[in-house]
């Protein structure tokens, strides 16, 4: 298996680790979502999505408004009605019961196939009203009469001092309900609780609620249409397939029998008549006839309105309802897609992109996570349209997202470590300086042929009978021994921080004070050659049974161009000039185990080089005699001139 590894290369063994990096990424990310972190703010963009529609015609709102607030009425005894006078409106508090009842007998006479109060008459009317006979007859009297005569009245209940639940349905500890007389003379009663979420908003209404007794109750709009579209309540509000079956139709709700509102636009959708025209019997009859009309308040200064997906301003009680009742009779119905199946979303889309985006370029990687996150947007927007499904805009994308950072990191680190490989390569090929320089101008786009004039210092070195020597070996010992005395040498060039230029069979080119200055680069030439003879000694004498060669070592200071050279498509840093050729006419004269440097050398190391003077000697391209020194590196140490 190791070996399976090793063949597969680097840079494709690289790529796999980070495939299964960025997956592992994935897998975390998509299980740090089933606990549903960020829940509000996923809220907070499925709202964006309800764009107005049309309302249901067969919803009508009989709107207790501000204009009905301020509108004065009187008792007429003698015709039993109420009839608008000039002053001003009563405080809602003060309303009489007989009032809303001929409210309820003119929308009666205009056929309206339910009436829904969102009032609820909980307390018993002092009202008594004075009829055509003389009689007095008490509002309650006079509101319930009118109940029954219409028979088509559904009043609200009212769940207070909510009580924990196991996430099942909504349990409260009191039921405040209409007077008995007003509730025997409903045709059907529903709850008008409204439960906002954890922001304040409303998006869903509890279908049916419990008291601490285990009695159930449907909601109000439950109520109304089962009132306006007569079928029997179901024997139980269990739920299947995250749906309950009323109405001859499948309601999708949420563990708490909780249904979100398809809401049908923002408040004034539905068609609104003022209170007072239908307490006077001035509106258009069509308007309700043979629809549902609910009866609410929308006045300011009462407090029954609330925050909704599409309410920049706040929206009454009776219009949540009515949105309510268009969703289940328009069957526009919201489905919240599962935890589970957004977690496999998730893991899907990360999979993706986790097996993907390692083997891709940045632009195609950019190309394939714009596509993932633009089509599960596309997906997710059109089924909130279609199907009615309400799919997590956050997890998904931020998943995908995720992996493409993920990616880029990884890719980041991986040019890093490519950078250092391809340093500690050419370290391999050439000096660590010389691949730090070549990098740097790389860097700065400024690699090209050309050089600069500075001062340097050159080493040579090669074995004394080589040549003999390689035609007593076979070839692979030769290489074997070259490389040990190569590697003391290059130990100790390197250690005294030269650069090692090129070799060239047995021979070893070092350079100093480029690409980096050096101050005393003459002074760590010679040092690297001597440590280098006593190496070789020290080696020789501990290993009797390797070849016993001796190397010349020669050493030149002077100017030189040092740069790049050769062609616009290979290129070497080097040095050239007459310092070194005198550098290697010095190394081919000088005896094997000896040292020899030049005037110059000598003269910048002075006091701290040992070596005595030789007689001058001719080199070729030298007219005169050259001055040479044969270091004594027998007696110098490598702390020697410190």
């Amino acid at each position: 298996m190791r070996a399976e590894w090793a063949k597969l290369g680097k840079r494709r063994r690289r790529l796999l680790l980070h495939t299964a990096i960025l997956l592992a990424l994935g897998i975390v990310f998509a299980l740090i979502t089933l606990p549903g972190p960020f829940a509000s703010y996923q809220l907070t963009l499925s709202d964006q999505l309800f764009a107005s529609q049309s309302a249901s015609p067969n919803v009508v709102i009989a709107a207790i408004d501000d204009a009905t607030l301020a509108t004065a009425f009187e008792w007429v005894a003698e015709e039993e009605k109420w009839i608008v006078v000039e002053g001003e409106g009563e405080k809602w508090s003060e309303w009489p019961r007989s009032r809303h009842a001929q409210a309820i007998r003119n929308l009666a006479n205009a056929q309206a196939r339910v009436i829904g109060l969102d009032v609820i008459f909980a307390e018993t009317s002092n009202e008594v009203r004075v009829n055509a006979a003389g009689e007095d007859i008490l509002g309650d009297e006079l509101l319930g009469q009118a109940m029954e005569e219409a028979g088509n009245v559904v009043q609200p209940i009212l769940g207070i001092e909510p009580l924990a639940s196991d996430g099942g349905e909504k349990v409260f500890e009191e039921i405040l309900r209409p007077t008995t007389k007003l509730e025997q003379a409903s045709l059907a009663i529903g709850h008008a609780n409204v439960l906002p979420d954890s922001d304040e908003k409303v998006r869903r209404l509890p279908l049916v609620i419990r008291d601490a007794e285990e009695q159930r109750y449907p909601s109000l709009s439950l109520s109304i249409l089962h009132t306006f579209n007569p079928v029997q309540y179901p024997d139980d509000y269990t739920i299947k397939d995250g749906s309950l079956h009323m109405l001859d139709r499948d309601i999708p709700v949420s563990g708490s029998t909780s249904m979100r509102i398809g809401y049908a636009g923002p408040p004034g959708t539905f068609t609104t008549i003022p209170y007072w025209k239908i307490i006077m019997n001035d509106f258009d009859p069509e308007l309700v006839k043979h629809n549902i009309v609910l009866v609410g308040v929308t006045a300011k200064g009462l407090s029954d309105y609330w925050v909704t997906p599409t309410s920049g301003t706040k929206m009454w009680g009776v219009e949540v309802h009515a949105n309510a009742i268009h969703t289940i009779l328009t069957k526009d119905f919201l489905r919240e897609v599962s935890d589970t199946s957004t977690f496999r979303t998730v893991l899907l889309l990360v999979i993706i992109a986790g097996l993907a985006l390692p083997w891709l370029s940045l632009r195609w990687g950019g190309v394939l996570t714009f596509g993932l996150v633009a089509g599960y947007v596309a997906v997710a927007v059109y089924s909130f349209y279609g199907p009615g499904y309400i799919m997590n805009f956050i997890y998904p994308p931020v998943g995908v997202l995720v992996i493409y950072v993920g990616s880029i990191i990884s890719r980041i680190t991986a040019e890093q470590v490519d950078k250092r490989e391809v340093k500690d390569l050419f370290g391999k090929y050439v000096s660590p300086e010389v691949a730090g320089e070549i990098l740097r101008l790389s860097d700065t786009e400024d690699l090209r042929l050309g050089g600069e004039e500075r001062e340097v210092t050159v080493l040579f070195t090669d074995i004394r009978g080589f040549t003999e020597l390689s035609e007593q070996m076979p070839p692979d010992e030769i290489v074997d021994m070259l490389n040990k005395y190569f590697s003391v040498i290059i130990d100790r060039i390197l250690a005294n921080d030269g650069m090692i230029n090129k070799f060239a069979g047995d021979n070893i080119m070092a350079v100093w004070n480029a690409p980096q200055s050096q101050p005393e680069h003459a002074l760590l030439a010679v040092r690297a050659a001597t440590e280098s003879q006593q190496a070789i000694n020290e080696m020789q004498q501990q290993n009797p049974d390797l070849p016993q060669v001796q190397f010349g070592f020669g050493i030149n200071t002077g100017p030189a161009i040092a740069g790049n050279v050769g062609s616009a498509g290979r290129l070497e840093y080097t040095v050239i000039g007459d310092a070194v050729n005198l550098a290697s006419r010095l190394c081919g004269a000088a005896p094997g185990g000896e040292v020899w440097i030049s005037n110059q050398t000598y003269e910048q190391g002075k006091g701290k080089i040992s070596a005595k003077a030789l007689e001058p000697q001719y080199f070729k391209g030298k007219k005169e005699a050259v001055p040479v020194y044969q270091v004594e590196w027998r007696q110098v140490s490598p702390e020697s001139g410190d």
